[in-house]
């Protein structure tokens, strides 16, 4: 998505009551709830008795205080009458798929880690009243241990039967992140063709402006990693690699932290403004966002990709700005808070296979294909992504330098680091969940993100306009899991299949290119997500902390 394909929808000279009609009928939507939110779920044991029963009534009030404190995590979907469940399109997209005991045990594992992950994240942020009224002595520790054994014993509970199993199955299914009622008012088939032309202007004008090689005549500031790693670790590193019952790579904390380290990119911003910095995001006294530039840091979260038969792991380093600034009062594109994630895939033996960038809107989606990737002859998306030439490899795996222009923080220039790095400034790894228990001046705490995923305060104008493609809150920041990455049609950044479906590798060119089979709606298979488990799990099934 980007903000060229939306002036095309501003410069069209359409009647104006057409516009005006258009931006009546956003105000309406906006405000109408329809976007999707992980709405908790209850237990069918709650009116069980024994311990079964105790437990499910303990996840039901669970929820019920953290949904009346505002403290949901809106980063991952529910399992229909399994609260100590939540999946990710990544994990959603085995649903169906799992006819063993081994893979069925370990899918179940991720699941629930992702539950423990998003519950640290929800009491984390609870007052300390609703953790009293909870009535578990030693406070929120307690009650993470209490959510432990409580999923532990209705886990081994529920899943007892075949047609449980099958039941769970049915409905591990992640929404996508598109409202249909909004594209059904806003005569989606219509104007679709509008932003479709602003599409491919701004694919036009981003191929002729992004180059492989580093910028000339810049002034700029450098932001490196601190500490040591090199890129060619992680070959070693995903060597060495277990893998659990599904053929996702398990890794320990310390191969976690070498993997960050090797692929941490330098990050190279034209220089202009203190809008210009990246830093650490958090809330003013009055409760307001700002981002600390005076720490700088790259949050890292480790997600997986399905490829040719494979799980592939992915790296994502995300960075944030003060904002976006506004050029005049009616830019629709400028706003608080502004941010990149920039993964690098890695293939199975751990060498860099693709590399792409997104802004934390979801927003100018764009990929960089190394040499081995080549795109399929026929992509089967409404909106083409947009593919760049990657830099040519210079004969050893090297990190890369991300340069963006100053305040809209496009990426122009993606290029190899050569030699050791040095720069301006040093920048901290820090885990991606440390922006969903931000600290408050009151010394309570408070997710960046609200419960629909989107990062407080960073709502834009163009809401108004582009309400018609069904995306909430076009512009505003999001929190990973929740990233549109096209107006026209539907497609996610986390979608487990997107790579298999924009691409296919060297070898396999001489054969006539398969089509690609996506599982029917319905199935589980909702798109993608792959991200940390929580920190709850043992460290071996724990995917993810730098």
């Amino acid at each position: 998505m980007t903000d060229r394909l939306r002036k095309p929808v501003l410069r069209n000279r359409r009647p104006r009551y057409v516009v005006i009609g258009l931006v009546a009928a956003g105000l309406s939507m906006l405000f109408s709830g329809c976007a999707t939110w992980p709405a908790p779920t209850r237990s069918m044991t709650e009116n069980y008795q024994g311990a079964a029963g105790q437990c499910a009534v303990f996840f039901a009030s669970l929820d019920e205080r953290v949904v009346k404190e505002n403290a949901v995590d809106g980063g991952y979907a529910r399992v229909r009458h399994f609260p100590y469940l939540r999946a990710d399109r990544f994990i959603a997209s085995f649903a169906g798929e799992i006819d063993d005991g081994q893979a069925f045990g370990a899918w179940i594992d991720r699941m629930q880690a992702l539950d423990r992950r998003a519950r640290a994240a929800e009491i984390a942020n609870l007052s300390d009243a609703a953790v009293a009224s909870l009535q578990t002595s030693g406070g929120r520790q307690a009650l993470l241990q209490r959510v432990a054994r409580c999923g532990d014993r209705l886990r081994k509970h529920d899943l007892a039967s075949a047609d449980s199993r099958r039941r769970l199955s049915e409905n591990v299914q992640v929404p996508d992140d598109y409202i249909r009622s909004r594209r059904a008012l806003g005569l989606y088939p219509i104007t679709r063709w509008f932003v479709s032309r602003g599409v491919d202007r701004w694919h036009r004008e981003a191929r002729g402006q992004f180059s492989p090689a580093p910028p000339q005549d810049w002034v700029s500031r450098q932001y490196v990693p601190a500490g040591t790693g090199a890129p060619a670790a992680a070959a070693q590193i995903i060597g060495q690699a277990g893998r659990d019952g599904l053929g996702i790579p398990i890794f320990s904390k310390t191969q976690r932290r070498a993997l960050f380290q090797s692929h941490a990119p330098v990050w190279q911003i034209q220089y202009q403004s203190e809008n210009d910095r990246i830093g650490w995001p958090g809330y003013s006294t009055n409760g307001g966002i700002t981002v600390d530039t005076d720490r700088p840091v790259t949050f890292g979260l480790l997600s997986f990709t399905r490829f040719e038969n494979a799980v592939l792991t992915q790296i994502n380093y995300i960075v944030w700005f003060p904002s976006r600034p506004k050029h005049r009062f009616w830019d629709i594109y400028g706003g608080l808070l502004d941010g990149l994630n920039y993964r690098v895939t890695l293939d199975s033996t751990g060498e860099p296979l693709l590399y792409e960038t997104i802004h934390n809107c979801g927003c100018y989606y764009k990929a960089y294909p190394t040499g081995r990737l080549h795109p399929r002859p026929s992509i089967a998306y409404d909106e083409p992504p947009l593919i760049l030439a990657a830099p040519q490899p210079t004969g050893h795996p090297t990190r890369m330098v991300v340069a963006m222009d100053s305040g809209t923080h496009y990426v122009r220039h993606l290029y190899p680091y050569s030699g050791t790095p040095s720069g301006d400034a040093t920048y901290a790894l820090a885990e991606y969940d440390e922006l969903k228990r931000l600290p408050l001046a009151s010394g309570s705490r408070r997710s960046l993100f609200d419960r629909y995923g989107i990062a407080t305060g960073s709502q834009r104008l163009e809401r108004f306009i582009l309400w018609p493609m069904g995306v909430y809150s076009p512009g505003a920041m999001r929190q990973w899991g929740r990233h549109a990455v096209a107006f026209v049609g539907r497609r996610h950044f986390d979608d487990p299949f997107y790579l298999q479906e924009m691409f296919e590798t060297s070898s396999r060119l001489s054969r006539s290119a398969a089509p690609v089979v996506r599982p029917a709606p319905g199935s589980g298979h909702g798109g993608a997500v792959g991200t940390f488990a929580p920190s709850l799990h043992p460290p071996e099934t724990e995917p993810g902390k730098p």
